[in-house]
C-alpha cells in the first residue's frame, strides 16, 4: 500500500516536468509522449492501489507492478521510435531517467528478487529498443543524428546499460541492507519484549510467595512473641514490604519501556486524591517531626477526568521522597490550574520541601533509571532511583512534563503538570441532613460493635468480579476484617495450601475452576481439621443452585447483591453466635433482581458510602469508576461471544455484569444481563442480537445515573 501511494505521488510530480517542457520549450515530440504515458501510467497507478488496498491483496500484485513500472517507460520510449523520433530514445535524458523512477519503485517494495526482475527488464526493454532503433536506420539507410540529439554512439548505449545494472544492484544492496537493519530492530524489539515478559514473570513470582511470607509474618505478629520476637518478626515484615515496593517500581519501568503502560481515564474528586496521597505519608512525616500539609489555589477544578491511581502513584512517590531527603522543617504540596483551551485545563502541582537540596551540576542524574543525584545517597537514605523516573513517564503519559529546581541546603521543589479534561461534580462530602440515629434506625447494625473484636477470623474472599471484590472488602473492613482476595478456585486452593483460613466467602461461577468444584476440592483433599467453613455467594435465586451449593460441600448462602446485615449474618453464624443477630434461614427464591421497573436504585451506593465513612475508606467513587471502564469491555466480550456463537463465554460475562449492576443498584440494567444470561443457552444468536442492543442502551442511560450519585447529587431519572 504504501509503495502504491508513493507512485501516485511520484508520477503526479514527475508529470509536471514534461508538462513544463510542452509550455515553455520550442515544441517537441518527445515530452508530449512522455506526459501522455506518465497520464496512462497514474491511471494504472490508481487502478493497482485499489487491489492493494483489498484485505488479502493478490500475490501477483508485486511482480505485475514491477514489471508494469519499467513496461511503461518503455512504451514511451517506443512511442517515439514509432513517431520517428529513435534518438531521442537512444541519446535523450529525459524518458530514460523514468527507468531510475521506475526501479526505485521496485525497491520500495523491500523485496531483492522484485528488485533484480525490474532491473533485468529494464536492462532487456531498453537493449531490445536500441536494437531497432539501429535495425531500422540499416533497413531504411537513414543516418543516426540530429541536431537535437548528435550522433547515436555504442559506447554511450553500453553506459547506459551498464548504468541500469549498477542501479539494479544499489537496489539490491538497499534493500538487503534495510532488512538486515529491521531483522535487527526486531530482534531487539523481541528481547526488549522478552526482558520485560521476564521480568514482569519475574516480578509475579517473587510477589506471590512474598505476599505469603508478609501475610504469615502479620499472622506470627498476632501471636504471644516476646518482645525480641516482636522486634525480629517486625523488622523482618517490613523489610518484606520495602522488598515488594522495589519489586512492584521494576514491574512499573519494564511495563513502560514495553509500552504497555495503561492509563485509565475517569472522573475522580481531585481533593480526595490529594487527601489519600497525603494522609498515607503523614504518619511517616509526624514520626519524623516534620511538617506536611497540602493547598489548593483558587480556580482549581472540584473533579477531574483523568488516572486518579497513576496520579497519587506520582504524589506518594514525590512526597516521600521530600519527607526522606528533609531532615526538618516542612514538606507541603500545592496545586493550581492554568487556563482552559480545548476544553481541557493544565494543573500544575509542586512539591516543596527543606530538605538538603540538590547540586546543580548532580540534576541530569535525577531522572536516570537506577540513579540517584549521589551514588552516597543510596547507602544513607535508601531506595534505588526508580521512583523518579517512573513519575516521570507517568506524568507524560498523563499529558504534562516533570521538572526540579532546587538549591542545596535550602530545599528542593519537584513539579509537574498534567492536561485533563474538567468534570462537573458536586461535593465529595455526603449530605450530614441523616442523624447517626436515622442510620442506625435504617440499617439495624451500622453502629454496632465491630464483629471481628469478638470473633476474630481468617477470611479468604474468592470473587472474581472487581467491583464485587472492593464492595466485600469494603464491608469486611467495616466490621473489622482484613481479608485475602482469590479470583478463582485454583487461586483459592493455593491459598488454602499457603495458610489455613477460617471461613471462604465463595462466588459460585468464576473463570476456569468455579466455587463449586473448589469446593468439592477443598472437601476432599484437606483434612478436615484445615478445612474452612465455605459460605456460598450467588445472584442465582433458584432451588436448584442452592442445593447444589449444600451438595458440593458448602455450609451457608448468601444472595448477590450482598446486603451487610446478611453478610454480618453469615459471618455470626460461622462462630455459632446466632444471638448476635437473628438467624435468616436462606430466603427462597424470588425474581431478581427487586423492583427491575426502576432503572436505578441510589439506596445501595448510599449504603456503601455509609460504610465507607465508617471505614475511612471513599470507595464508593472508585467502584462506580470502575464499574464505567469495565461494562464496556464486557458489552464487548458478550458482542464477540455471540459473533462466535460460544454461549458458556456468554453466560459467564452477563452473569457477572449481573451481580456488579446490582450491588450498585443499577437494577434494570442486572435485569437485563439476568434475562441475556437465561436466554444465553438456548436462544438463537438472532434472537439474543435485541436483547444485548437494549442492554447496551440501558447501561448508557444508567451510567450518569450513576455518576450523579457516586458524587453525592440527587438522582433524576428519566423515563
Amino acid at each position: 500500500m504504501f509503495a502504491a501511494n508513493v507512485r501516485i505521488g511520484c508520477l503526479a510530480v514527475s508529470s509536471l516536468i514534461p508538462l513544463g517542457n510542452i509550455l515553455f520549450q520550442p515544441p517537441d515530440f518527445e515530452p508530449r509522449v512522455a506526459l501522455t504515458c506518465v497520464l496512462l501510467a497514474l491511471l494504472l497507478a490508481v487502478v493497482v492501489r485499489s487491489f492493494a488496498r483489498r484485505a488479502q491483496p493478490p500475490r501477483w500484485l508485486g511482480l505485475f507492478t514491477c514489471i508494469l513500472d519499467v513496461s511503461m517507460v518503455s512504451l514511451a520510449n517506443l512511442a517515439l521510435i514509432a513517431g520517428g523520433q529513435g534518438l531521442a530514445v537512444t541519446n535523450g535524458r529525459v524518458l530514460f531517467c523514468f527507468y531510475f523512477l521506475a526501479l526505485g519503485f521496485s525497491c520500495l517494495r523491500q523485496d531483492v528478487r522484485l528488485c533484480i526482475v525490474a532491473g533485468l527488464a529494464a536492462i532487456f526493454q531498453y537493449g531490445a529498443l536500441v536494437g531497432w532503433v539501429v535495425m531500422g536506420s540499416a533497413a531504411t539507410g537513414a543516418i543516426l543524428f540530429s541536431h537535437s540529439y548528435g550522433t547515436f554512439r555504442w559506447d554511450n548505449q553500453i553506459t547506459r546499460l551498464v548504468i541500469l545494472a549498477l542501479a539494479t544492484a544499489v537496489n539490491v544492496a538497499v534493500v538487503n541492507q534495510s532488512r538486515d537493519l529491521r531483522r535487527q530492530r526486531d530482534r531487539a524489539e523481541e528481547a526488549n519484549q522478552a526482558k520485560s515478559e521476564l521480568l514482569a514473570n519475574m516480578s509475579h513470582e517473587i510477589r506471590t510467595p512474598l505476599n505469603a511470607v508478609l501475610g504469615m509474618m502479620s499472622l506470627l505478629l498476632e501471636t504471644p512473641l516476646s518482645t525480641a520476637q516482636r522486634e525480629y518478626v517486625t523488622t523482618a515484615r517490613s523489610s518484606g514490604a520495602v522488598l515488594l515496593g522495589v519489586i512492584n517500581d521494576i514491574l512499573d519501568v519494564s511495563k513502560i519501556e514495553a509500552g504497555r503502560l495503561e492509563v485509565e481515564i475517569a472522573p475522580f474528586h481531585l481533593r480526595d486524591c490529594l487527601d489519600e496521597a497525603v494522609g498515607m505519608l503523614s504518619p511517616k512525616a509526624e514520626a519524623q517531626g516534620l511538617t506536611l500539609h497540602c493547598r489548593l489555589a483558587d480556580g482549581v477544578p472540584t473533579g477531574i477526568e483523568s488516572d486518579a491511581a497513576r496520579l497519587r502513584q506520582i504524589l506518594v512517590n514525590l512526597l516521600d521522597n521530600a519527607i526522606k531527603f528533609t531532615p526538618r522543617g516542612e514538606v507541603r504540596l500545592e496545586v493550581e490550574a492554568g487556563p482552559e483551551k480545548d476544553g481541557l485545563v493544565e494543573l500544575r502541582f509542586a512539591v516543596y520541601d527543606t530538605g538538603i537540596g540538590i547540586p546543580a551540576d548532580r540534576m541530569d542524574r535525577l531522572f536516570k533509571p537506577f540513579s540517584q543525584a549521589d551514588s552516597s545517597m543510596s547507602r544513607v537514605y535508601g531506595g534505588t532511583g526508580l521512583g523518579l523516573v517512573i513519575s516521570q513517564r507517568l506524568a507524560e503519559h498523563l499529558g504534562g512534563r516533570m521538572w526540579v529546581e532546587s538549591e542545596p541546603g535550602r530545599g528542593s521543589t519537584f513539579s509537574f503538570t498534567i492536561r485533563c479534561r474538567p468534570a462537573p461534580q458536586a461535593s465529595s462530602q455526603v449530605s450530614s441532613d441523616v442523624s447517626e440515629t436515622g442510620e442506625a434506625g435504617k440499617t439495624g447494625v451500622l453502629l454496632s460493635p465491630r464483629l471481628a473484636e469478638d470473633l476474630p477470623l481468617r477470611i479468604l474472599l474468592a470473587e472474581d468480579n472487581s467491583v464485587n471484590q472492593r464492595v466485600g472488602l469494603l464491608m469486611l473492613d467495616r466490621m473489622g476484617y482484613l481479608a485475602d482476595v482469590a479470583g478463582n478456585g485454583s487461586e483459592v486452593l493455593e491459598a488454602l495450601r499457603r495458610q489455613p483460613y477460617d471461613l471462604i466467602l465463595m462466588d459460585v461461577q468464576m473463570p476456569g475452576m468455579d466455587g463449586l468444584e473448589a469446593t468439592r476440592r477443598i472437601r476432599a483433599d484437606f483434612p478436615r481439621e484445615r478445612q474452612p467453613r465455605i459460605v456460598a455467594m450467588t445472584a442465582n435465586v433458584l432451588r436448584e443452585q442452592r442445593e447444589a451449593c449444600l451438595a458440593s460441600g458448602m455450609d451457608d448462602f448468601v444472595l448477590k447483591p450482598v446486603a451487610f446485615a446478611d453478610l454480618r449474618s453469615a459471618l455470626a453464624r460461622c462462630g455459632g453466635r446466632d444471638s448476635a443477630l437473628p438467624e435468616p434461614a436462606v430466603p427462597e427464591p424470588s425474581p431478581p433482581p427487586p423492583d427491575s421497573s426502576s432503572r436505578f436504585d441510589p439506596s445501595y451506593l448510599d449504603s456503601l458510602r455509609r460504610l465507607s465513612e465508617k471505614t475511612g475508606s471513599p470507595l464508593v467513587r472508585q467502584i462506580v469508576n470502575h464499574y464505567r471502564v469495565e461494562t464496556p469491555r464486557r458489552l464487548e466480550r458478550m458482542r464477540q461471544a455471540l459473533l462466535r456463537g460460544d454461549a458458556a463465554e456468554l453466560n459467564f460475562v452477563a452473569h457477572s455484569l449481573r451481580g456488579s449492576s446490582a450491588q450498585i443498584g443499577a437494577l434494570r440494567v442486572a435485569a437485563l444481563s439476568a434475562d441475556l444470561e437465561q436466554k444465553g443457552t438456548n436462544a438463537e444468536p438472532a434472537e439474543l442480537e435485541p436483547l444485548l442492543a437494549d442492554l447496551e442502551r440501558e447501561i448508557a442511560r444508567a451510567l450518569p445515573l450513576l455518576e450523579q450519585a457516586a458524587v453525592g447529587e440527587k438522582v433524576e431519572e428519566r423515563a
